[in-house]
């Protein structure tokens, strides 16, 4: 009907119905926005550690926000970074997930993952408060790329009983010192003092080994990612000829994995060892360790006082962004949840402080009483304090995932006395010129 043919009364009802129209319209909007709010789920994936404590944090962020589902995913440590490259190619759904240091720069340049302060600038109000070696792990191209879940130091632990037994006084200092008071533990009855974890699946084991370079002051590429470690006046040189020599001695027993580790160094028949410092608050816990309150932590020997230092953190994918910014936004609450402060508190990573001994990169954790509490009844707070301070992060381009890979092989070959130090070394080398030649 023309409106010109309208009554005043006709048209006013139809006016009035069309207000009801669109008033029902924007409330059927918000009903869906708040159904899509209520449907929003994050998809996060894990390394295989301590999964029934994620689920707990978990179904605490849920019942923190109603709205947001979790649904997690893991994979095995040795693996991981495999899995999440398939996960990525073959666009597995992916929200959130654990990422690395080592992994990062490949995984920022493939455009998988994204900074996270492009998105939400107020993540750099953390910087100041993190650990200086983290801050570097979780950067890639100067911009920040996640919140730390785990940070921590590779350490260099000891049977402080063992070494009163034979007669030694204070632990040693130089990788030479280690040298000799094995050989000393060894006439006391100590058939292999030295226990390492050291395997070429086992990611850890290049981690090891840098710590071991960091302490002798070294490094195993330069500035422009160009290898050095077969250099044979250089710090990695020296450290893997002196692993080899100590494997050739009997000195050293290989395994391989950390947990063998803890139950080697729990047997008595071990007194040195390298692991993440977590470690050692399994093997000072009364509960499960026989030898608990034997075993301490040492400044990394070498003589420079510093350790490999590294951040596992929790990152945003490009599929979350992809999916708009109400996914975002549920990635960010989580992220913070689970890494930053929320309520005042650093809840997530406190607890894993507190219930697992596991580092952190939140500096106001130190200061934190139950904290304090929990970590001295295994680790003497103000030697750790020394070393996360001269921790630090390691040089690592884009290819660095892949090539870690080649290196672990080299490494265990070498120790093994498969190859020697200079085959070893002069491969790992070649396969990083040949890495940043194809992927720059």
């Amino acid at each position: 009907m023309p409106t010109h043919n309208l009554s005043r009364r006709d048209f006013m009802k139809l006016v009035g119905a069309g207000a009801a129209a669109a008033s029902l319209g924007g409330l059927m909007s918000r009903l869906g926005r708040a159904r899509a709010q209520a449907d929003i789920n994050l998809d996060f994936i894990v390394w295989s550690y301590s999964v029934e404590t994620i689920l707990a944090n978990i179904e605490k962020f849920q019942e923190k926000y109603p709205g947001l589902k979790v649904t997690l995913a893991e994979a095995a440590w040795p693996q991981y970074r495999e899995t999440i490259i398939n996960r990525f190619t073959a666009g597995t759904p992916t929200d959130v997930l654990y990422s690395g240091g080592d992994w990062l720069p490949e995984w920022a340049k493939a455009g998988w993952l994204v900074p996270l302060e492009d998105y939400f600038p107020q993540v750099l109000d953390y910087v100041p408060k993190t650990a200086p070696y983290a801050v570097s792990d979780m950067t890639y191209e100067g911009k920040l790329y996640g919140l730390p879940y785990y940070a921590d130091t590779t350490s260099f632990l000891y049977n402080a009983k063992l070494l009163e037994d034979a007669g030694i006084s204070a632990p040693p200092t130089t990788w030479e010192e280690v040298e000799a008071q094995c050989n000393k533990l060894k006439e006391s009855g100590i058939a292999v003092p030295l226990a390492l974890e050291f395997a070429q699946a086992m990611p850890t084991t290049l981690e090891n080994f840098t710590a071991m370079v960091f302490g002798r002051g070294g490094e195993l590429l330069d500035e422009n990612f160009d290898p050095i470690l077969d250099d044979p006046e250089g710090a990695a040189y020296a450290q893997l000829t002196w692993l080899a020599n100590m494997n050739k001695a009997g000195l050293v027993t290989l395994l391989p994995h950390e947990t063998d580790g803890v139950k080697a160094m729990n047997t008595g028949q071990h007194a040195f060892t390298v692991l993440y410092n977590y470690n050692l608050a399994e093997l000072n816990n009364a509960a499960t360790s026989p030898l608990a309150g034997q075993f301490k932590l040492a400044i990394m020997p070498g003589g420079s006082g510093q350790t490999y230092g590294f951040a596992k953190f929790y990152s945003m994918t490009k599929m979350a962004v992809d999916r708009g910014q109400d996914v975002m936004d549920a990635a960010w609450k989580f992220m913070e949840y689970f890494g930053g402060e929320v309520d005042g508190q650093y809840t997530v990573a406190k607890g894993w402080a507190v219930e697992k001994g596991l580092g952190f990169g939140q500096l106001p954790l130190f200061d934190d009483p139950d904290v304090q509490a929990s970590f001295s009844q295994w680790v003497d707070v103000d030697v750790l304090k020394e070393q996360v301070s001269n921790a630090r992060g390691r040089r690592q381009g884009v290819w660095y995932g892949i090539w870690a890979e080649a290196v672990r092989l080299e490494l265990v070959r070498a120790v093994s006395g498969e190859v020697t130090v200079d085959e070893a070394l002069a491969n790992a080398a070649q396969s990083a010129r040949d890495l940043k030649q194809q992927f720059g």
